[in-house]
């Protein structure tokens, strides 16, 4: 039996509807897949330009007064592709200030500015568009995203360095997601730096004896005349200033067990009081490498606080998660802890965790969403419609 090409035709028609269909259908779940696989995995630092190293409360950077302090501001992605971001850095305003333009980005990895580089006293603010960005050279691995600049203006406290922070309000955006607020940054660790008055960063070393060189003798003292005392009046006493009570952290509390499988979110609330003033910081350290420092909100600007904050361990041991409360005269408490035990799981239960696909250099375009559930019905239902039409019009024919 010969086929006319009128039937030949719509044999074609049918056969390509049935096979257009479920292929619209797999490429729509595969860029909705694609749009949801990044996660909070992404950390920000600060590194000393000169030592190339991180500094701590206990090991700051130490500068004196008008000399300027450098860190780069490193982002190690983790596992997710990051495009661009929003980058806020606060600082104390009368310890430091601005020096040039603040920060000089790396526009080799980012790419250009999405507009001006926005500055006040106490804040860097610079964004990144990741429309601007070559997606070849999205980030995907540790990276310098650009260099941080201050000058010194006051002495700080005997053991309290000043702090340089990332603000809450930083958001790290992953390449392929439409959405800017869209925020894949776990944590954050602060820079620490020590202002001294000039000449005392660096001590005057002490001469070392060489041997078979001749010492040039002491000259002899010439005696000095014995002045007459003056009587000299006695100071009225200044009365001694009360000395600052450090605020006490009475506690920190979560909402889940302290054993758990990843990934495991765990939300913290740090408890505490002041009896001479208000606590103005709450400083979470998670113990996986992320510190949250947090100024509002739980009571912040009180003599009372339970401050909240929360955390996704993204890997699997054993965690000492604490917080530290600071008070508004900047004494900080005793630390309160909480031991966070975080296992792979079990073939029982839990999923089996995805090792991480490197990424190829030459990014593979992603294809333009095509719109919700709603769509891929409608696309169905007409591809049903057109193959019911063209049965038809065959069996007539």
């Amino acid at each position: 039996m010969s086929l006319s090409p009128k039937k030949l035709i719509l044999l074609g028609l049918g056969v390509i509807l049935l096979i257009a269909i479920p292929l619209t259908v797999f490429v729509v779940q595969k860029q909705q897949q694609t749009r949801s696989g990044a996660a909070p995995a992404t950390n920000l630092s600060f590194v000393d330009t000169t030592t190339k190293n991180p500094t701590t409360e206990t090991t700051p950077k130490t500068v004196s007064i008008g000399e300027t302090v450098s860190f780069d501001v490193v982002m190690d992605p983790g596992t997710n592709v990051v495009g661009g971001l929003t980058l806020i850095i606060n600082y104390d305003s009368t310890k430091l200030a601005i020096e040039g333009q603040g920060i000089t980005p790396n526009t080799t990895v980012m790419g250009n500015l999405l507009g001006d580089i926005n500055n006040t006293p106490g804040q860097i603010n610079v964004s990144f568009s990741p429309a601007a960005i070559d997606p070849t050279k999205a980030i995907t691995q540790k990276t310098t995203i650009g260099t941080v600049t201050l000058k010194a203006l006051a002495i700080t406290d005997v053991g309290t360095p000043t702090k340089i922070t990332f603000d809450g309000n930083t958001i790290v955006v992953p390449i392929g997601s439409g959405d800017t607020n869209s925020n894949v940054l776990a944590g954050s660790s602060p820079a620490f730096v020590v202002i001294v008055a000039q000449g005392e960063v660096t001590p005057t070393p002490t001469a070392t004896p060489v041997p078979g060189v001749t010492t040039q003798p002491t000259a002899t003292p010439v005696p000095q005349p014995t002045a007459t005392p003056i009587p000299v009046p006695t100071a009225t006493p200044i009365p001694p200033v009360a000395t600052n009570q450090i605020p006490v952290c009475s506690g920190l509390a979560i909402d889940v067990p302290t054993t758990g499988t990843l990934p495991y979110t765990v939300n913290f609330t740090a408890t505490g009081t002041d009896s001479d003033g208000t606590i103005s910081l709450a400083s979470f350290n998670f113990g996986e490498g992320a510190v949250v420092d947090v100024t509002s909100g739980g009571g912040i600007g009180t003599n009372s606080v339970n401050v909240p904050s929360s955390h996704i361990y993204s890997s699997a041991g054993t965690f000492t998660a604490s917080a530290v409360l600071t008070d508004d005269a900047s004494g900080a408490s005793a630390a309160c802890s909480q031991t966070i035990i975080v296992s792979a799981g079990t073939s029982g239960g839990a999923a089996p965790t995805v090792p991480p696909v490197a990424v190829q250099p030459t990014a593979t375009p992603t294809l333009a969403a095509t719109g919700p559930a709603e769509t891929i019905l409608g696309i169905g239902i007409l591809g049903i419609l057109f193959t019911i039409i063209g049965a038809a019009i065959l069996f007539i024919l």
